[in-house]
C-alpha cells in the first residue's frame, strides 16, 4: 500500500489505462511511503501457520481484527499474547460496527479491555476517534493499544486506519545496514522449478548484492557448522 507525501493513499486503479490496475512496481515508484500488509490466519486450525508468520515475518506492527458483534474469542487472546511475546506493537480494529447493537459493542469493548490489561499483554486501551488521537498515541505504542471502530459498508474508520498506517514510524532502519556484508534470511526453498532449478525466498537483512561474475554468496550454517 503506497502513500503520497501528503498521506493520501495511492489509487490502485490506473487513471490512463481503463479497467487496468497499477502494478506493485508502479505504486512503489509513485509512493513517498510504502506499507506492506501480511495477512495471517485467525482460525484455531491454522494457529501454527500464524505463529510461523509472526515469528519469521519480521513484522513491525500488528493489526488484530475483532468482530464488534461478538466478544473477543480465545484466539484473540492467543494472537495478543503472540504479538506481545515478540515485542510487536498491537493495533485493534473493531469490524462491522454498522448495525451493531450498542450493548453488544459495549460488551465487546469491555472484554477486549480486560484482555489488553492482563499481565500477559500489559497494554492500555486507547480509543482513536479523530486524527489528533493518532498523533497522541504515536511513539507510545509499546504501552498503548490503539482501538479503531470500522465498517466496510459505511466506510467508518477507514480514513483513520489509513492515516494511522501512514503515521506509523519505522521500527527498523535498514538503510543503516547497507554497508554491512550481504545477509539474506532464507524463509522458503522451492526445488526443481521448471526451467530455473532451485529458488529461495526470504528477506535481505543487510548489505547489497550485484549480479555478476564476481558476486559470491555463502550459505550457512549447515549441519556441520560451516
Amino acid at each position: 500500500m503506497g502513500f503520497k507525501h501528503s498521506g493520501e493513499p495511492i489509487a490502485g486503479k490506473d487513471s490512463v489505462r481503463a479497467n487496468k490496475r497499477k502494478t506493485e512496481d508502479e505504486i512503489a515508484r509513485e509512493s513517498y511511503r510504502l506499507v506492506s500488509l501480511m495477512d495471517l490466519a485467525g482460525h484455531e486450525k491454522y494457529l501454527k501457520t500464524t505463529i510461523h508468520g509472526v515469528s519469521s515475518g519480521m513484522a513491525d506492527y500488528s493489526l488484530i481484527l475483532v468482530n464488534s458483534r461478538h466478544p473477543p474469542t480465545h484466539m484473540t487472546q492467543h494472537h495478543l499474547n503472540l504479538c506481545c511475546s515478540f515485542g510487536i506493537p498491537t493495533i485493534v480494529v473493531f469490524t462491522k460496527v454498522d448495525g451493531c447493537p450498542e450493548h453488544a459493542l459495549k460488551n465487546s469493548k469491555s472484554e477486549l479491555n480486560k484482555l489488553l490489561r492482563s499481565p500477559d499483554v500489559g497494554r492500555k486501551p486507547f480509543a482513536i476517534r479523530k486524527e489528533e488521537d493518532i498523533i497522541t498515541c504515536i511513539g507510545k505504542l509499546h504501552t498503548l493499544a490503539p482501538i479503531i471502530e470500522s465498517s466496510c459498508v459505511t466506510g467508518e474508520g477507514l480514513d483513520l486506519i489509513r492515516k494511522l498506517l501512514f503515521s506509523l514510524p519505522k521500527r527498523r532502519r535498514h538503510e543503516n545496514k547497507i554497508n554491512r556484508p550481504f545477509e539474506f534470511l532464507v524463509e522458503d526453498l522451492f526445488l526443481n522449478v521448471p526451467g530455473v532449478g532451485a529458488v529461495v525466498s526470504g528477506f535481505v537483512n543487510a548489505g547489497e548484492l550485484a549480479v555478476g561474475p564476481n558476486s559470491h554468496v555463502y550459505v550457512g550454517p549447515t549441519d556441520d557448522g560451516t
